[in-house]
């Protein structure tokens, strides 16, 4: 009778450890979701800043190959009408 009554108690103490271990599972399964989420938008977002940072950097590239390469300057005031 006294050894089913241990084993019962060990059986209890298995499941509970058992349950707990399947939640701390789940606990940080949901922690590692949140962290890939955040690291697909800062590398959404790292992918935009270069876009906008190679976009501002080519307008220099084209102003300066035009006026070394192709000899274009910008026209001065003389040179501008304005049509309406």
């Amino acid at each position: 009778m006294k050894l089913n009554l241990i084993f019962f108690s060990l059986l209890i103490i298995f499941a509970l450890v058992k349950i707990n271990a399947h939640h701390l599972y789940r606990v940080n399964y949901h922690a590692l979701e949140i962290e890939k989420r955040k690291t697909i938008e800062l590398k959404d977002e790292q992918n935009q800043l270069l876009i906008q940072e190679s976009s501002k950097s080519g307008n220099g590239r084209i102003s300066e190959y035009a006026k070394r390469k192709l000899k274009m300057n910008p026209p001065e005031k003389k040179q501008k009408r304005i049509i309406k």
